[in-house]
């Protein structure tokens, strides 16, 4: 059984498991939407039509245009490899869904908060939520993203259920 204390931590962590599934999956969106742009944006300036077409409609004065759009395009592919945005997307994913796994597991312990295995249940979640801390410090710390979902969580699991 578990003390008054521990039936916090209990709700206390499901809440924060559920918060961040919840931002992993939002990062995990975002640096996917983030590698298209940049995937497109470098088919883009990467043809030669692009080139052609502003070629056509500028001036001969205006010929560094080109070289510079060839450097971008260049630059633009660096930055494409170097920053990992389909990496950090897969990872992201996997850590949605070992947030989710571990606030299922919360859950199911606020349901049985009463048995004798509660308290070993409670360790072995906290060594779990530990541990995926640990694998997300390599990912920033979007304030602003993680109070929406906070805020989001909260406002979803303290709300009063509806009668039908």
């Amino acid at each position: 059984m578990l003390s008054a204390l521990e039936q916090k931590r209990v709700w206390d962590g499901m809440l924060a498991a559920e918060i961040r599934a919840n931002y992993f999956a939002d990062l995990c969106g975002r640096y996917q939407r983030k590698q298209r742009l940049m995937t497109w944006a470098t088919l883009l300036f990467s043809s030669g039509a692009l080139a052609t077409l502003i070629s056509d409609w500028l001036p001969h004065t205006l010929a560094w245009i080109r070289p510079v759009l060839a450097t971008f395009t260049v630059a633009l592919s660096l930055w494409s490899l170097t920053a990992k945005n389909e990496r950090n997307s897969i990872d992201c994913s996997d850590l949605h869904f070992k947030w989710n796994m571990v606030g299922h597991a919360y859950e199911d312990l606020w349901d049985d908060m009463y048995s004798d295995t509660a308290p070993e249940r409670l360790r072995a979640l906290e060594e779990r939520t530990a541990e995926y801390s640990r694998t997300g410090t390599s990912f920033p710390n979007k304030s602003k993203l993680m109070l929406k979902w906070q805020e989001h969580v909260v406002q979803h699991r303290t709300q009063a259920p509806v009668n039908p």
